[in-house]
């Protein structure tokens, strides 16, 4: 079946449906809680995002998730988006928990420059610098600056010789890059966090007072992250270029990792601020793409040949692994999207 799109990839242009907007430009996109109407019939659907709804809602590794917002697009903007179940749009704010770190990192490295980071600091950004917070008690107190995130009343970070060198998943890293670099920043209002962040990312992310944890507190939308993600395509900012630079190994039983929480199968890599995900090609481990999942499960997800994006945004504060479970959901759809054919 042809396809009509806007990109060289031939993406699906579509007709709003379940939450969808199609060809045209973001800004003429009609986000989701904003003038669509839910529960377009089938017949007004391509194939292929048929396929994505239908995997979407009966596929495995979707099913257990609750009510999500799904989207895919390229540099300039998103191409599909579908909504399972009702409450969640491309529009909603929530935790994005380790998906924060990402954007920490952009804008850290948007700040300094990649050829002015020092060793250490590139050791911070990929976690093997042994700062290791001992807590995880949320910065949600009112007024608390990055600085007081760090100490003994909430991440209390700590040095641990012995993990120097060592990949430790762990927001410690980037507290300690924190509180050199912005400590007096606060979490709402005048000198805030997302004061510092926004302008140098050209983003639009709220305050709010747990942002003074910068490795896992902010809070946003998939139009907010989408934003970042194709600033990242368009190489708009300075990591944009450095994916895969400074990588360490991540997964279980890799050469040096102290700690992951990597689960999927196969191997990963930890590069500045973020995932990188592949898979075997040819008997080679391959790139495939680059992720930041939050522990509620929100994952935004950008492809190796920085051509596409991805959102899957959901928040399931009672869980475990949900960051897992909505890379295995939102890469399963994205197939089923890409092939036309609903996947199991």
């Amino acid at each position: 079946m042809k396809r009509c799109g806007r990109t060289q990839f031939s993406w699906a242009c579509g007709m709003l449906a379940l939450g969808i907007a199609g060809c045209g430009a973001p800004e003429d996109a009609v986000e989701p809680g904003e003038g669509v109407t839910w529960g377009t019939s089938r017949a007004a659907l391509t194939v292929y995002e048929q396929a994505a709804q239908d995997t979407a809602n009966e596929a495995a590794s979707c099913k257990p998730l609750g009510n999500f917002y799904w989207e895919i697009g390229d540099g300039a903007g998103r191409i599909y988006g579908l909504s399972r179940g009702s409450g969640v749009s491309a529009t909603t704010v929530m935790p994005i928990a380790s998906a924060s770190k990402w954007l920490y990192v952009g804008a850290y490295v948007q700040s300094k420059g990649y050829a002015n980071l020092t060793p250490d600091e590139k050791k911070r950004l990929n976690f093997t610098s042994g700062y290791i917070e001992e807590n995880t008690t949320l910065c949600g107190a009112a007024g608390t600056t990055v600085s007081a995130c760090y100490g003994t009343s909430f991440k209390d970070v700590t040095y641990r010789p012995l993990q120097n060198g060592r990949f430790f998943y762990n927001g410690g890293h980037m507290q300690k890059l924190a509180l050199d670099d912005i400590g007096a920043r606060k979490g709402t209002g005048l000198v805030s966090v997302m004061d510092w962040l926004n302008p140098l990312l050209g983003t639009t992310f709220p305050e709010s007072d747990s942002d003074v944890a910068v490795a896992g507190g902010f809070s946003g939308s998939a139009v907010q992250y989408r934003v970042f993600l194709m600033k990242l395509l368009n190489n708009q900012v300075a990591l944009a270029s450095k994916l895969t630079v400074d990588s360490v190994p991540a997964w279980p039983g890799g050469p040096n990792v102290a700690y992951t929480p990597w689960s999927a199968a196969g191997e990963a890599y930890y590069g500045l601020g973020h995932w990188i995900e592949g898979e075997p090609v040819n008997g080679t481990w391959t790139v495939t793409g680059h992720s930041s999942a939050g522990a509620f499960g929100f994952y935004p997800w950008v492809n190796a040949a920085r051509t596409r994006y991805m959102v899957l945004a959901r928040s399931r504060q009672l869980g475990e692994e949900e960051g897992e479970k909505s890379r295995a959901c939102a890469q399963t759809v994205r197939k089923a999207y890409e092939t036309g054919v609903a996947q199991p």
